[in-house]
């Protein structure tokens, strides 16, 4: 028994002593870790693992290739390889040490976002050390890098997080392709992840295809001699006749699509994606034309330096749709209407030789649509809120439009960078053809309006003689005016009544506004595709101050080979109606001799003792007759009176609640009231609306039953204001409140009289609380 105890403790002292020698052994040896690694490393590599680890990152870096026109930026293979090599490391890592599927995922994610300033190396430190800026975008870019990249208006160049992309599908690629084609038994499996790659880079891509051939002949000559060396069947003739076929294949098809290109082009995603925002739940900027010729004709707008010549025209925006209402810009993704997109490095992939510069700087202006020169290249933005400008600002290039939703106001300054064949007079073109581009179909166009195209294009021997004639015959035939205080009468708008009060009337009468709107539709009658551009034309070269008086309107239609040419159909603005008044002439009465007035009767005088007078003679002669059509008309207005005064006690409740709105308080609280008149006047007019909801998701749904009122505008607006860090401008606030007005204006000529008629006694608004 004795020695049983003494042998268990003898072992126990053994295993201690070889514990204590283990760890001592481990000390002494810790400083080799590194170099153990490396043996094992060193070990485990072979020229095969090489090859193997090689071959999946060629493929991949050949099926990114398409990415290149989307980014056209050396930071993209900057990440791609990265991307590549951090990606086959962890591969690798993993086939050495054997490591499995969740060790192998953590390491992955750690790395990823250790190494984030590839995916987005302008939040980096030094473009190097990643931010928590840096990971914020990773993390928000992760669910929306696909929007981002679509979005955007190639080239992207490295803005944000768009290298996000890249960067995932070449890590991600790397790290399966290559830990199949070390670990998996079934090797080949690992020729499915450059194809996907390709699917993925081709679909986020653009229409111009980037070395097809090549890659195409590349991937396939790689992936099949690798096949064939894993496999033991490798011989050189082989390999030499597989690439002489793909060679031809590849020399036959390009051939073949050059001579006889494919009728469909590519298909990318960017076709079917229409990025925010839409265009159409703006107002109309030409519906606005009138404040500009009146409140703000006086106003410096823009200061704009570098403009090239005197009499170079300045875009704002242009309308290609019209509803019987307005015209608008449409921005529907169509050929002939474009989609609004937001830019990356620039507008063009190239900027044409001889390019001009125009530097903006924003006085009194304030609304979204952004001023260029036409045929824009690059618009930079370089005072103000730069940031958020740049984030916000979209352009279509068909159309030559911008508009940046955190709204142009003053002291934000932009630099356009733009062609100077954009403002180039189109030569012989009175023989040209008119383009064919399809536009949004006109609704509500007046009668007239095609009679009168019709009459005066009669005869006209070619396009550009009858849509020239169309134009001189308004700016001929017709008379200018603003219909401003001592002008002659001119409403504003361009709806189809008031377009068909004009060509109806005695006389033509109106400024840009309707001549411009009509002409185009007069256009459109005769079959040939016709927008209306508002913008400014310049009287000087170098540095103008641009006020609202400079505002103008014309008209553009197509032409094969020289593009949109510009018409003026505005009567010059001293050929005003003479209007005829009679002079006064004095024609003197003879004189009548007056006859003589008649004899007073002398007066009656009552008796001294008032108990002589004749009482029932007294009370006869006080006493009042009374008045049948008088009693009548007190007692028809009786129930005037009981309804007209609360009628009247509620409009004067509702006006006076109205100007304090628009008076009282800051700017902030003024814009934001503004919208509380909204919806207490559709509250009146029998419209539901909700409580509890904020201003976006209010306007959502009146805008669905109001689409034309521009309600979504009017609350986002005003959310800026409350949101905004500094208050708005008076003139600001003004121009909200102008905005309101015309809404409204627009909600009731919808509900109807009925409801117009209920509004005016309701009073469910005052009872409301905000």
């Amino acid at each position: 028994m004795k020695e049983t105890r003494r042998g268990r403790r003898q072992q126990e002292a053994a295993q201690k002593a070889a514990r204590v020698a283990g760890a001592r052994t481990a000390n002494a040896e810790g400083g080799a870790g590194a170099a153990h690694v490396l043996r094992r490393f060193r070990s485990w590599w072979t020229i095969a693992r090489g090859v193997n680890t090689l071959v999946p990152m060629v493929l991949l870096m050949v099926a990114l290739l398409p990415l290149d026109a989307v980014y056209l930026d050396r930071g993209l293979y900057v990440t791609i390889l990265g991307g590549l090599i951090l990606g086959a490391a962890i591969a690798v890592t993993g086939a050495v040490f054997r490591l499995g599927i969740i060790t192998m995922t953590s390491v992955a994610v750690v790395v990823f976002f250790l190494c984030g300033a590839l995916a987005a190396p302008g939040s980096a430190l030094l473009g190097v050390l990643p931010t928590p800026t840096t990971w914020q975008l990773m993390g928000i870019g992760v669910v929306t890098v696909w929007k981002q990249v679509l979005t955007v208006t190639p080239p992207l160049g490295a803005i944000g997080a768009v290298l996000l992309l890249p960067y995932l599908l070449s890590f991600l690629g790397s790290l399966l392709a290559v830990t199949i084609s070390l670990r998996a038994r079934h090797y080949s499996l690992m020729l499915v992840i450059p194809p996907l790659v390709l699917v993925a880079a081709i679909l986020f891509g653009t229409h111009l295809s980037v070395l097809a051939g090549v890659i195409g002949v590349l991937g396939a000559v790689v992936a099949l001699v690798w096949v064939a060396w894993r496999a033991g069947r490798l011989e050189l003739h082989r390999v030499l006749a597989i690439a002489i076929v793909l060679a031809v294949a590849a020399v036959g098809g390009t051939a073949a699509s050059m001579l006889a290109p494919p009728e469909n082009t590519r298909v990318v995603l960017r076709d079917y994606v229409e990025p925010p925002p839409d265009p159409r739940d703006l107002p109309s900027p030409l519906a606005g034309f009138r404040t500009y010729a009146d409140r703000l004709s006086d106003e410096e707008l823009f200061t704009v330096t570098g403009v090239p010549g005197e009499e170079t025209l300045l875009r704002v925006a242009a309308l290609d749709s019209y509803d019987g209402t307005v015209w608008n810009v449409t921005g529907a993704s169509t050929p002939g209407t474009g989609v609004f997109r937001r830019i990356g490095e620039r507008i063009e992939v190239e900027v044409p030789p001889g390019a001009y510069t125009l530097d903006v700087s924003v006085d009194a202006y304030s609304d979204v649509w952004v001023l260029n020169g036409g045929g824009s290249a690059d618009v930079t933005f370089t005072g103000g809120d730069v940031a958020d400008l740049t984030e916000t600002f979209y352009y279509n290039t068909v159309t030559d439009t911008g508009l940046v939703t955190a709204r142009l106001d003053r002291g934000d300054q932009f630099q356009v960078v733009a062609d100077p064949a954009a403002q180039a007079e189109p030569t012989n073109v009175t023989e040209l053809l008119v383009s064919e581009i399809d536009l949004p179909e006109p609704r509500g166009v007046p009668d007239t309006v095609g009679s009168l195209a019709g009459q005066w294009a009669d005869g006209a021997d070619s396009p550009y003689a009858a849509i020239e004639a169309v134009a001189a015959s308004l700016r001929n035939g017709g008379f200018f005016s603003h219909g401003l205080e001592g002008e002659t009468t001119s409403r504003p708008g361009h709806g189809s009544a008031r377009l068909a009060q004009m060509l109806d009337g005695e006389e033509m009468v109106g400024d840009e506004e309707q001549y411009a709107a009509v002409m185009a539709l007069m256009v459109r009658s005769l079959g040939y595709p016709a927008r209306v551009v508002m913008g400014f034309e310049t009287t000087d070269a170098g540095t103008v101050t641009l006020t609202g008086d400079d505002m103008i309107a014309w008209v553009e239609v197509p032409f094969e080979g020289v593009g949109w040419v510009p018409f003026f159909p505005t009567p010059p603005e001293d050929q005003i109606p003479q209007e005829e008044t009679p002079e006064k002439t004095d024609q003197p009465q003879p004189q009548v001799l007056q006859p003589p007035p008649p004899p007073r009767e002398p007066p009656e005088v009552p008796p001294q003792d008032r108990d002589d007078a004749d009482v029932d003679a007294f009370g006869r002669e006080k006493a009042v007759t009374p008045n049948p059509v008088m009693i009548g008309l007190v007692a028809a207005s009786v129930p005037l009176v009981l309804v007209g005064v609360p009628v009247l006690l509620i409009a004067m409740l509702k006006a006076f609640r109205r100007s304090r709105r628009r008076t009282r308080g800051t700017p902030h609280e003024r814009l934001a009231k503004g919208w509380d008149e909204v919806q207490d006047q559709m509250l009146d007019l029998g419209v539901a609306v909700p409580r509890g909801q904020t201003r976006r998701e209010s306007a959502t749904g009146l805008a669905e039953q109001f689409p034309n009122a521009g309600v979504l505008v009017l609350a986002e607006r005003a959310d800026e204001a409350v949101f905004a860090p500094v208050n708005p401008g008076d003139e600001h606030v003004g121009s909200y409140w102008d905005e309101v007005r015309r809404s409204l204006r627009r909600v009731r000529d919808a509900v109807g009289w009925k409801a117009r008629l209920r509004a005016l006694v309701s009073w469910r608004s005052l009872r409301r609380r905000h």
